[in-house]
């Protein structure tokens, strides 16, 4: 069994039996695709990609495979899982970000009322362009399709697909340490091999066991939302965030960006091939000497519901218009910036609450929420939100006195 270094788990055992998937077009195009597209203008060293997470999420996704099998064995059970099914949650995990877009989740703005997304991408790859592979090496492509995105494969195999996409996934548990490491961002600490022995399975779903440690799980929520914070909302990285956004908008007819009628369409497309083609954009040419946007206004909560976020997006436009026609200017040079995340990763496969932790505390294995028995969980629970205006420079100051009648003088 070869072993791969990384930086963030050291040696990963990897199975030669993926080797042939590993070594496809799909993954390796990966090592062409940045983890976080944007974020090297405040966080230089935040330059990783998403081959490296993926073999990071395979790698994770198989030991707890084993934790759980070790589990049962413990207690006279047999396995949960069987080598056929370790193998599709392996590869499901290790395929689960094919469909990102040169750019990472930026690209997934050309798909706006689409209602696709990277994820559809990645299940379209996997059952046809990867099914002749996946079928040689006995792995069913429809399983797998569904496991890499989040869906069942069925009522009692319900966790094989929460190990990868769940409320506290192998997906996050790699990505969240990975992007600290790399950006350098202080978010806490998320003690990973402690999740991983948490966790169990009751009634055919992830669950975790609160003796081993509740604020092992408080910490994770703590993890993501400075993770948000820090660095996928952070202020400058949103700003390049929205210039290669709108490159690619003004440049999406002309090279077909978001229409994909061939794997071949799409496959084509990495970070480095789309900045080769729109690098004429005035966008992409401010990029490139960080002449960037700035923020000249700001708003954030923590809210119980997102629906606050949802109305003014749907009124960026006009807002931008007020705005630009307080300030003197033309609309083209203000943006509003509505990120908001929810601090519990809502989970699609679950018989629970989809926005709650099942856990358990006593032999008796009682399945409860984790909100009832964590004050700070119960605090954090909700949505974070943010409204942001950024203009260039020279509009700075005329920009950020529209944005304060428009949102604080009605």
């Amino acid at each position: 069994m070869p072993f791969i270094k990384d930086a963030i788990h050291s040696y990963m055992a990897i199975p030669e039996f993926f080797e042939p998937l590993i070594d496809s077009v799909p993954v390796q195009r990966l090592r062409r695709v940045r983890q976080l597209a944007g974020t090297e203008y405040v966080y230089p060293g935040a330059t990783h990609t998403r081959f490296e997470h993926s073999l990071g999420v395979m790698y994770l996704a198989g030991r707890l495979c084993d934790i759980l099998n070790d589990n049962n064995s413990r207690v006279g059970q047999p396995h949960l899982i069987d080598e056929h099914h370790k193998k599709s949650i392996m590869a499901a995990a290790l395929l689960h970000d094919i469909g990102h877009g040169p750019f990472s989740h930026v690209f997934e703005t050309l798909y706006e009322g689409e209602k696709r997304n990277h994820e559809d991408i990645s299940r379209w790859l996997i059952s046809t362009y990867l099914k002749p592979l996946l079928e040689s090496l006995d792995l069913d492509p429809q399983d797998i399709s569904k496991l890499a995105t989040g869906v069942k494969i069925s009522d009692d195999l319900v966790f094989m697909s929460q190990i990868i996409a769940g409320t506290i996934d192998c997906d996050s548990l790699d990505y969240f340490v990975r992007d600290s490491y790399y950006t350098g961002a202080l978010v806490g600490t998320l003690d990973v091999s402690r999740i991983l022995m948490m966790t169990r399975v009751m009634k055919s779903n992830l669950v975790f066991d609160l003796k081993i440690g509740l604020p092992i799980l408080e910490g994770y929520f703590l993890v993501r939302l400075n993770s948000f914070k820090q660095i996928y909302f952070h202020k400058t990285s949103r700003a390049a965030q929205i210039m290669i956004n709108n490159a690619l908008k003004n440049k999406k007819e002309e090279f077909s960006l978001g229409m994909f009628e061939t794997h071949h369409d799409f496959l084509k497309w990495d970070d480095y091939t789309l900045w080769a083609a729109i690098q004429d954009d005035p966008f992409m040419d401010k990029l490139k000497r960080r002449n960037l946007l700035k923020m000249v206004f700001e708003e954030s909560d923590l809210q119980y519901s997102s629906s606050g976020t949802q109305l003014v997006s749907s009124e960026i436009g006009k807002l931008e218009s007020r705005i630009a026609e307080i300030a003197g200017i033309d609309p083209g040079n203000v943006f509003i910036d509505v990120p908001y995340m929810s601090t519990v990763p809502y989970a699609h496969a679950t018989t629970f609450d989809p926005e709650d932790i099942p856990v358990y505390i006593n032999e008796k294995k009682i399945i409860k929420k984790l909100s009832d028995l964590s004050v700070l969980f119960s605090i954090l629970k909700g949505y974070y939100n943010l409204i942001r205006v950024y203009t260039w420079e020279e509009f700075r100051d005329s920009v950020a006195n529209g944005a304060k009648q428009v949102f604080h003088d009605g």
